[in-house]
């Protein structure tokens, strides 16, 4: 891989070693000044839908809270996925992720089956397959990252795991709020902004409050799109040529307010808009000749809009025995893109001219060498209600009971190279014969509808059997109903292909729980826990279909233990479990092999995955702090999968591998590791208070995708793709009487090139074995973390 000239880099473990060498003699003084002893503070969190310490929590699990998230930058889910070794994702552009737990996944791009981890904006879920929803995170009170099944409570989205963003809620104590003004200078890309701000406003004495924060932010680009000539032809692409193309902004706002009706009864009404578009291409190809590490040739600029809002009302209510909870809410999401397709478009028109590229009658591909692009409309909502009971009290039973409605209606309209003026390319000339080609400039188009209803009972008890040991155990029923269809037209208008997919099914999943305290401050506790993901039913309309008429639900079985403990009078905080879990009966999207129009999902075999989580939290003296996490796991599938283990084929001989005995699991890193080092410095400069943090990720190599991983063993492909990876950050921080402050941040300190996707589409026709190995461009292009930034903020916090 090429590096800019000059950069300076060491092994990033020694970078944070330098960082703290560098800090050692700034902490004697602290020590002499430590009047009262550090302490750290209680983490309260609601992973188990009620208010729990953290540390009396049998389960895995990481929590920041307000003034963390904001010094550590946690602004967006890229970079949640710094502190929280836990999680992995793929990032193809900004706010267009896949969320993994443990690395619980097939690799990216499978739009049609359902996401492993769930996303929730308080208690609202907003989980959406491989585009994962990106809220910015103002006034948030607490990020909790919860990895491990969690569906007995949370449900068939969080098979692996499920992170929680919980906003601050109003409260009736007064008015105050704090604004936020930045700006960020990059050397090898452009300068951004940011506006952010919010207040709590009491309108009417304990009894109603307002909460409003809002946003507008603006990401410079670092990606040139340098002019270059189309693979096959001299045409070029002088009219989009753009220095730091790629560009991303994100406005919204979000509004609540809380009305106590009754003494013990509350309703709060939260409404959130967020918007947000990127343009430009976020990859790179630095491979090529001629093309630099931020660089590419394109020949559009694409765009990417993602707009929704969400709106729940909460109500909470003391019935005596218990608290009652109803939460009702609604998402609606839209998606609309339109990207460079030329590329495909070539490689298309070439392969017709290609000896043995192609069986079919050439003209049927032909297209010639004309700009294309891909587009799509996509849109999602989701409702949903559920119902709890929690028990109140001090006996030694407690328990919860719930019942939960959901619906989803996602649907999308995608036509694939739409070439202005398709009547005159050799393809439209072709179909055009008797007017038979309709008035359409798209090649290929794909109309999809589903929805997904379901209906579910959960439920947990707990019970303290003596001061020291307790157990817990809980279930959850559900029961689901899908209906899809996929309209398929070749070109838009002319039909060939429909498919429907429908079913019903129900299951049960279950936890059990136990933990023992040691002592007053250790606890060790033991975990059984299941997840799952829907199952369905793939096409019945079409006869010569050979995919099975059903899918299974995957079921995801984890057996942890773990240690919760403090140490040296509650300044050091250190956390540890083990786990194994076992995949079983995993969901694949796959193309029907006697129709390739038609695709489906079949559950093909097991996977193993063990591994080790820890986090570690020391207040070294009242002005210095060390946080840190690791992670190490590893993944093994159970053995050799073909298409005939799962179905029948009309040609044994066609037969093609679906996994490989003991392949990683894509997105799952073996190991990661995160580190924060902060120094406070009372009276600094004056009246003004100094503090300082570095913080250091780093992320070992891992596969992207399926393909790759599958055949690590093979010779073909199976190369780890995306490198190891590691990112530092610095910040400087002055707080001023009058509640102002100002912070100089220097993100990506190190101006480290990581990659967070590979993009490999092509290396089949332009790598070393392909078709045009000679073209040399468009292999392994990464999609690169952005270059070193620094950002300026000034801060005020006010109240009345």
């Amino acid at each position: 891989m090429k590096r800019s000239p000059g950069r300076f880099r060491l092994h990033p473990l020694t970078r944070a070693i330098a960082l703290a060498t560098a800090t050692a003699p700034v902490v004697a003084p602290a020590i002499a000044q430590d009047q009262g002893g550090p302490v750290l503070e209680e983490v309260i969190v609601t992973a188990t839908k009620r208010e729990v310490n953290m540390q009396d929590l049998a389960q895995s699990v990481q929590a920041f809270n307000t003034e963390q998230i904001s010094k550590l930058g946690l602004d967006n889910m890229s970079d949640l996925l710094r502190a929280i070794p836990s999680m992995s994702t793929v990032t193809t552009s900004p706010g267009r992720n896949e969320v993994v737990f443990r690395g619980i996944s097939t690799g990216s791009g499978e739009w049609r089956t359902d996401s492993g981890s769930a996303v929730y904006l308080g208690d609202v879920p907003m989980t959406s397959a491989t585009q994962a929803v990106d809220p910015r995170n103002v006034d948030i009170e607490r990020v909790e990252a919860l990895p491990g099944p969690q569906g007995t409570l949370f449900g068939s989205s969080s098979q692996s795991g499920a992170l929680r963003i919980i906003p601050n809620r109003p409260d009736f104590s007064g008015t105050y709020g704090a604004v936020d003004v930045g700006g960020t200078y990059m050397e090898e890309g452009d300068p951004g902004h940011k506006l952010e701000g919010w207040v709590n406003l009491p309108i009417i004495e304990d009894r109603l409050a307002v909460r409003a924060a809002a946003f507008d932010v603006k990401t410079g680009g670092f990606i040139d799109n340098i002019y270059g000539t189309n693979i096959f032809s001299d045409d070029d692409n002088a009219d989009v040529v753009e220095d730091d193309f790629n560009e991303w902004t994100q406005s919204g706002v979000r509004i609540s307010a809380l009305w106590s009706v009754t003494e013990g009864w509350d309703a709060e009404l939260m409404l959130m808009q967020q918007s947000q578009k990127s343009e430009g291409d976020w990859k790179s190809d630095p491979n090529a000749e001629g093309v630099g590490e931020l660089e590419i040739v394109r020949f559009h600029k694409d765009e990417r809009e993602d707009d929704w809002w969400i709106t729940s009302l909460t109500v909470t209510g003391d019935v005596g025995f218990a608290e009652f909870k109803s939460i009702t809410s609604y998402l609606d999401r839209e998606i609309t893109y339109e990207f460079d397709g030329n590329i495909d478009g070539q490689i298309r028109a070439q392969s017709v001219r290609t000896p043995g590229e192609y069986i079919y009658y050439n003209v049927w591909y032909d297209t010639g060498f004309h700009p294309e692009t891909a587009v799509n409309d996509q849109t999602a909502e989701r409702f949903t209600q559920e119902f709890r009971l929690a028990s109140y009290g001090d006996s030694r039973l407690q328990w919860m009971l719930g019942a939960f409605y959901e619906k989803t209606d996602d649907a999308w309209e995608y036509a694939f190279a739409r070439v202005e003026n398709l009547r005159d390319t050799p393809f439209g000339q072709y179909w055009d014969l008797g007017n038979y080609i309709p008035d359409t400039d798209d090649w290929y188009a794909e109309d999809y509808k589903a929805t997904t209803e379901q209906i579910a009972v959960f439920g947990e008890m707990n019970y303290q059997f003596t001061d020291n040991l307790s157990a817990t155990v809980g279930a959850r029923w559900f029961e689901y109903d899908r209906d899809r269809e996929e309209f398929k037209s070749w070109p838009e208008g002319n039909p060939y292909d429909t498919d429907i997919y429908e079913g019903t099914d129900d299951d049960t999943l279950f936890k059990f729980a136990v933990n023992y305290d040691l002592s007053d401050d250790k606890m060790v506790y033991l975990l059984y826990s299941e997840g799952f993901r829907l199952g369905g039913h793939n096409s019945i309309k079409n006869p010569s279909s050979r995919l099975p008429d059903t899918y299974d639900p995957d079921k995801l079985t984890n057996y942890e233990a773990g240690l919760k403990s403090e140490w040296l009078d509650n300044s050091l905080q250190w956390n540890i479990s083990g786990y194994l879990m076992e995949w079983s009966d995993i969901q694949r999207g796959i193309t029907d092999p006697d129709d390739w129009t038609a695709n489906g999902t079949v559950n093909m075999g097991d996977a193993d995955i063990m591994g080790i989580e820890t986090t570690l939290a020391y207040q070294i003296t009242n002005n210095l702090r060390v946080d840190a996490s690791y992670a190490w796991s590893d993944s093994e599938l159970q053995d050799d999968y073909w298409a005939s283990d799962t179905f029948d084929l009309s040609d044994p001989g066609q037969d093609w591998q679906l996994g490989a005995d003991g392949q990683e699991l894509a997105i799952a890193p073996p190991s990661k590791w995160w580190i924060g080092l902060e120094y406070n410095m009372p009276a600094l400069i004056g009246g003004m208070d100094g503090w300082v943090r570095y913080d250091h990720s780093w992320r070992d190599e891992m596969y992207h995708d399926w393909w790759n991983a599958m055949n690590a063993e093979t010779g073909y492909g199976g190369r780890k793709l995306l490198d190891e990876a590691d990112e530092g950050s610095l910040q400087l921080g002055l707080v001023a009487e009058g509640n102002w402050a100002v912070t100089l941040s220097v993100w990506n300190i190190w101006d480290d090139r990581n990659a967070q996707w590979i993009d490999s589409g092509y290396d089949g026709r332009f790598g070393p074995n392909g078709t045009w190995s000679d073209v040399g461009r468009y292999v392994n292009m990464p999609g690169y973390n952005r270059p070193r930034e620094f950002e300026l903020t000034f801060r005020k916090d006010f109240s009345f």
